[in-house]
């Protein structure tokens, strides 16, 4: 029989576990994403979801497809964003 240690047999060395503030899902490709605040009572629960292939305005005003650069960016920023403006802190 083994007795290997498990975290549970150790008092306070476990971490204890942090609440979940939201959940980001990407497709494999980096084609789509969207972001759902798991906070109770958040007035914003859904962030998009954006796409590749949506057409937002280019530099020259005319409708061009967002593009993976697009999407990437949405994916870094979109948590620090909807927490600042709809919980007031990044945190």
């Amino acid at each position: 029989m083994s007795t290997a240690a498990r975290a549970r047999d150790t008092p306070g060395r476990a971490p204890i576990p942090q609440p979940f503030e939201g959940a980001l899902f990407v497709d494999l490709d980096g084609q789509r994403a969207r972001y759902e605040c798991l906070r109770p009572g958040c007035s914003q629960p859904l962030e998009g979801p954006i796409a590749a292939d949506d057409r937002v305005k280019g530099e020259d005003g005319r409708p061009a497809p967002r593009g993976p650069d697009g999407v990437a960016a949405f994916v870094a920023g979109i948590k620090a964003y909807h927490l600042t403006k709809y919980h007031g802190s990044t945190r």
